[in-house]
C-alpha cells in the first residue's frame, strides 16, 4: 500500500514538473515542431533509456528508495539528455526516463540486464 501510494505521489510530482511545455499548445503542434529522428537516433535514444534503467534497477536492488535513485541518477541523466545528439529530444527522453524509472521501482528485484534489454527492445518497436 505504501509503495503504490509513494509511486502515485512521485508520478504526480513528475507530471507536474513537466511545466516547461505550455498547456495551451496542442500535442500536434509539439510533434510537428520536433525533427523526426532517424532509425539510428531512435536506437541510440532507446539504448540510453535502457542503460539508465539498468543503473536504476541496480540501485533499487541495493535497497535504495525511488527519490534516492532519482537524485543519484539526475546528474547522469541530465548530462546525457543535454548531449548534442539527444538535445533536440531531451523533453521526450526525460518523459521516457521518468516512466522507465517508475516502472523499474514498481518491479524492483528483477534482473537489471534482462529489464534493460526488454526496455530497449520495446522502445525500438514502439518508435520505428
Amino acid at each position: 500500500m505504501l509503495r503504490s501510494s509513494t509511486a502515485f505521489v512521485i508520478a504526480a510530482f513528475m507530471a507536474l514538473g513537466l511545466n516547461s511545455v505550455s498547456w495551451a499548445q496542442s500535442s500536434d503542434e509539439e510533434i510537428s515542431a520536433l525533427p523526426q529522428p532517424t532509425e539510428q537516433e531512435i536506437k541510440n535514444q532507446c539504448a540510453l533509456i535502457g542503460n539508465l534503467t539498468f543503473l536504476a534497477i541496480e540501485k533499487f536492488n541495493k535497497g535504495r528508495k525511488l527519490d534516492e535513485v532519482n537524485e543519484e541518477l539526475a546528474g547522469v541523466a541530465e548530462t546525457a539528455f543535454n548531449k548534442e545528439e539527444f538535445a533536440a529530444y531531451s523533453d521526450q527522453l526525460r518523459e521516457r526516463y521518468n516512466a522507465a524509472l517508475l516502472d523499474a521501482f514498481l518491479n524492483e528485484g528483477l534482473n537489471p540486464k534482462v529489464v534493460a534489454r526488454k526496455q530497449i527492445r520495446d522502445c525500438v518497436r514502439k518508435n520505428l
